[in-house]
């Protein structure tokens, strides 16, 4: 007769076996339940309560977006020269206490820089964390912990959402200052739990990369750019698909939540069996560029939806959204493989740094480019949309070729050496 399998054991077998990267997980699930509560009340809080119009908090977001953005490479660099797990350590305490400042602002400019502070640190943070991680692991093993840290910050931040919505529903001063407040114990919590991650040894000074040489990597460059531009699909669920339902079609509200749901679902479930299969710069590279065309089918049908009886504009935009998200799944782990593996070891830091850069710069634009193409020219924006990412994934393929091809140029190597020996004897190292 078959023994009952002990609880704690099949809760193992979804933690991951490297020690270093459970504690990690962990970070990552109370970092991102902090974010997810600030995300929803922030707007609201300091509209409603504090007084700024939408313009002032737009304006002061966009700023805040423009530090963040170009703190990745400056602090990854660092986290490569002085260590990455105390450079992170450090940067989460400061940005408790920024996120805490905010509940204290109550004029635009102390808005602007509270705001501005919280992104450097938290971008910067992010950027010291991919590099941590590359160092921490390698090979197949950097995909799937990106995939499981993925899938963990989508329950990370539903969670801090639904802890959101009670403040939401009490609606007092009181009840945001509280979610702020809880938001950046999350980052001294997160801080307190990294110092059980092992020290990584800085990287050696002979082998230690220039300060900019990400930005002389100009096969990474380009790769980079065009995966951030690629990246602009994530905000079709956040911004194309709310404004699409409520202007373009008959489906009733609720749809949209419903989309949310099913995303996050299948990411949690599905991210890390799709990252075991790409593992490799080639199988990373052909599946970033299929998702380009699963991408197109899946805006194709989000056009379909468009002035379609109830029961069809439902059933359109849940195929689009199950589609939609599994090009998201084979984009997003053909980037993590990608962004990792083209990066050389020495300098995993400054080159995570321009990885996270990518991205930020990438959810800048992408509302606007949302807005004027499917929202803006309607059913032929939303060709059109497709047919960029169809391009863009097209484009990856000579890109990832080349950067493949010219690695070597990139890679440190130890300096030579010669020892003088007896009889003249020469060893060299």
């Amino acid at each position: 007769m078959r023994k009952p399998v002990a609880i704690d054991q099949r809760l193992t077998r979804f933690l991951p076996d490297n020690p270093a990267i459970r504690t990690m997980a962990l970070a990552t699930l109370v970092n991102t339940a902090g974010s997810g509560m600030y995300l929803v009340v922030a707007v609201l809080y300091f509209t409603r309560i504090i007084g700024l119009s939408p313009y002032e908090v737009g304006a002061g977001l966009t700023i805040a977006g423009f530090f963040g953005l170009v703190s990745g490479v400056p602090l990854g660099h660092l986290g490569d020269r002085f260590g990455a797990r105390e450079l992170i350590i450090w940067l989460l305490v400061g940005a408790s206490l920024a996120a805490g400042a905010a509940a204290l602002a109550t004029s635009f400019w102390q808005f602007v820089v509270v705001s501005s502070v919280l992104a450097i640190l938290d971008r910067g943070s992010a950027a010291v964390r991919g590099g941590l991680i590359a160092t921490t692991v390698s090979g197949g093993e950097r995909v799937r912990t990106r995939a499981y840290l993925r899938s963990l910050t989508n329950v990370g931040i539903t969670i801090g959402a639904a802890v959101a919505a009670l403040a939401l529903h009490v609606d007092t001063r009181p009840a945001y200052v509280v979610v702020i407040v809880l938001n950046a114990a999350t980052y001294g919590l997160t801080a307190f739990i990294l110092r059980r991650y092992p020290h990584i040894p800085p990287t050696p000074l002979e082998l230690r990369a220039p300060g900019w040489q990400v930005f002389r990597d100009r096969p990474y460059v380009l790769v980079t750019v065009l995966m951030a531009t690629m990246a602009i699909q994530y905000s079709i669920l956040d911004v194309g698909v709310p404004l699409w339902v409520t202007r373009e079609t008959t489906a009733p509200l609720w749809i949209v939540s419903v989309m949310f749901i099913l995303n996050t679902v299948v990411v949690v479930l599905f991210q890390v069996a799709v990252s075991r299969r790409v593992e490799t710069v080639p199988r990373a590279t052909r599946a970033i560029s299929a998702s380009g065309f699963v991408f197109l089918l899946a805006c194709i049908l989000f056009a379909e939806a468009q002035s379609r009886p109830v029961m069809w504009a439902v059933a359109l935009l849940v195929a689009a959204a199950l589609i939609h998200v599994a090009g998201e799944l084979m984009q997003a782990a053909a980037q993590f493989c990608l962004s990792q593996e083209l990066a050389p070891d020495h300098a995993q830091g400054q080159y995570q740094g321009l990885a996270s850069t990518g991205f930020s710069l990438s959810t800048m634009i992408a509302p606007t480019v949302i807005t004027v193409l499917p929202i803006g020219l309607g059913v032929p924006g939303w060709w059109l949309l497709g047919g960029c990412f169809v391009v863009l994934g097209l484009a990856l393929l000579p890109a990832v070729a080349w950067a493949a091809r010219t690695r070597d140029s990139f890679t440190a190597t130890p300096p030579v050496t010669t020892t003088v020996l007896p009889n003249d004897q020469r060893v060299i190292r």
